[in-house]
């Protein structure tokens, strides 16, 4: 009897082989029986919830195409990406899922992706805001955990981020006298100095100056606008 107690049991036995099967899973590309293996299996996978915010993020955009690849486990955390035939779909839990693509993607890719500053797209992308004018800007602007991409056709894709880029939003974005970023923001790591550069003029900041905003040659920002940065203080950061 007492051999009888302490015998392992068939089905005990099974259960380190499914879970060192769940783990192989988890360390390459997951396909649809992956996801009905951790549907039977493991209910705290997040892969259960990264599958159908995925396909509910390419049925909102069906000229992404066809998938070229099976859900893929980004990293060590649960995060989870598809690739389609013109972009790829991102999906995290503290993010949700979104698409990135075209110039916006490749330069996002080019500093390394999500594991770079920037980390997870926080949106789609999307079009440019028209003019005060009302005509219509051409390009886009998709906005990641770190920063934001914007680009148009003239100065392609330019990564605005930190200080430079919230006292660019509080002027009103591509809307405000600065125009488009021409060029990503670049900071100086002996001053701390950031700096961007914008089709009519440049953003500068550090702890120790301040805001500094020139419009054009050598004039100063006019209006609301000089009204807004007379209320940020020189030790004002950037927002989580």
């Amino acid at each position: 009897m007492n051999e009888q107690l302490t015998r392992p049991t068939r089905h005990g036995d099974a259960l380190p082989a499914r879970r060192e099967l769940r783990s192989a899973h988890l360390d390459r590309a997951l396909s649809w029986s992956d996801f009905r293996t951790a549907v039977r299996y493991d209910p705290a996978n997040r892969l259960l919830l990264a599958v159908p915010a995925i396909s509910a993020k390419h049925a909102e955009h069906p000229w992404l195409g066809e998938a070229t690849a099976p859900h893929t486990r980004i990293g060590v955390g649960e995060m989870y990406r598809r690739d389609f035939e013109r972009g790829g779909v991102y999906w995290s839990e503290r993010t949700g899922a979104h698409e990135v693509h075209g110039l916006i993607a490749k330069h996002w890719q080019a500093v390394g992706a999500e594991a770079s500053f920037l980390g997870f797209p926080t949106t789609d992308e999307q079009p440019l805001r028209a003019s005060e004018s009302g005509a219509r800007i051409a390009g886009g602007f998709a906005h990641f955990e770190g920063g934001s991409i914007y680009w148009t056709p003239v100065h392609g894709p330019a990564i605005v981020y930190g200080m430079v880029r919230d006292i660019w939003a509080l002027l009103g974005w591509e809307r405000s006298p600065l125009g488009m970023p021409v060029g990503d923001v670049e900071l100086d790591p002996e001053s701390g100095l950031l700096h961007g550069e914008f089709e009519h003029g440049r953003v500068e900041w550090s702890s120790s100056t301040g805001p500094v905003v020139v419009i054009g040659a050598g004039e100063s920002l006019p209006g609301a606008g000089r009204d807004t940065l007379d209320r940020i203080q020189p030790d004002f950061a950037p927002g989580a």
